[in-house]
């Protein structure tokens, strides 16, 4: 079959490689869409050190069930088109048994560390419990979207956010957007975006948030609309010294800061904008099976509209030179689809 294989920065050709076959308890499945994350892109110019050589990415899938392996007594069936899960656990340690599948020390991911080829390919094998069916009128690349969505259900259930309370989303890229998808979806508002890039700020008004641009005095407006309070939560999807130290500036006293981006390894805390406050930070990391379904459940059900961040496809033939456009940023898309 055809792959997308890594070899190092800047450094990705399609090649063909040998056709994964399913174990016990598999499926294989015919990929159909594949979106292009920003982590994947930090992989393809070696900035996160993710990545191995011969790694082939890709994460965000959906895709057509061509074989299952052995029994299943749930979804899927052989012939249905699925989202696809990408991350494995054990399903045995204190953290799986207590449904916190995300944090499983053990977890492994599709198209990062399984192993096995990501998606980034013509055929993928994955846990058949993994595969969750799509609605006949969600089309593939809304249901690659499902993966992204989870993400951000995943830090809006950490956010505790409620029916009418303000919140500040710090970043403006596919996971920001996505969370302020969520976030609408339950009623939160208002809700306000930064970002440095405008055509992101464009799009957050699109789908409902106050975008500001970066450049701005961000925190002064905040508080203006609030009331001098400041928003209930903040979400940085962005994950930089200087976004988090805003965010805690915008985060109202006994506030909730859930940190999703993952830009720097490191940064400084500024304790005297958190403690006194009693603000309270939270990590958010991917989602757990529940989430990654409801995510699925939400988009077939048209409750979130995922197509406004859908703003470009590729071939896997021409999915390098995506690559380099969107990390050099000569292309601003909120969100690319590889179609295999």
């Amino acid at each position: 079959m055809r792959a997308l294989v890594w070899h190092g920065p800047h450094e990705m050709t399609l090649e063909e490689i040998e056709m994964p076959q399913p174990e016990q308890g598999d499926a294989l499945v015919r990929v159909s869409a594949v979106g292009i994350c920003g982590s994947d892109l930090h992989g393809y110019t070696g900035a996160s050190g993710r990545r191995t050589p011969g790694t082939v990415m890709g994460h965000e899938l959906s895709g057509v069930v061509e074989r299952l392996e052995g029994e299943n007594s749930a979804p899927p069936t052989q012939g249905q088109r699925v989202a696809v899960n990408p991350m494995k656990t054990c399903g045995t340690c204190a953290y799986c048994v207590a449904g916190m599948e995300q944090i499983c020390p053990n977890r492994l991911v599709l198209g990062v560390n399984m192993g096995a080829a990501g998606a980034l390919s013509d055929y993928v094998v994955i846990p058949a419990a993994n595969a969750v069916p799509l609605a006949d009128e969600t089309s593939d690349a809304e249901g690659a979207m499902a993966e992204p969505l989870a993400v951000a259900l995943r830090a809006v259930n950490l956010s505790g956010l409620q029916d009418g309370q303000p919140a500040l989303v710090v970043g403006g890229g596919t996971i920001g957007l996505c969370i302020v998808l969520a976030l609408r979806s339950r009623g939160v508002g208002p809700i306000f975006v930064t970002d440095r890039i405008q055509h992101r700020l464009d799009v957050a008004r699109t789908i409902g948030a106050e975008a500001l641009s970066a450049e701005v005095d961000v925190t002064g407006r905040i508080m203006e609309v609030t009331n001098d309070l400041g928003v209930t939560s903040t979400l940085d999807a962005v994950g930089i010294g200087p976004t988090i130290k805003q965010a805690l500036q915008c985060t109202r006293r006994g506030g909730t800061l859930v940190l999703v981006g993952l830009a720097n390894p490191s940064v400084d805390l500024a304790l005297y904008e958190l403690v006194p406050q009693e603000r309270v930070i939270k990590g958010s990391y991917a989602y757990s099976p529940d989430e990654y379904r409801e995510a699925v459940r939400l988009i077939n059900e048209r409750v979130v509209d995922v197509r406004p961040l859908l703003e470009g496809t590729v071939s896997l033939d021409n999915a390098t030179s995506a690559f380099e456009a969107l990390s050099s940023g000569k292309d601003e898309s909120v969100k690319v689809i590889v179609e295999p």
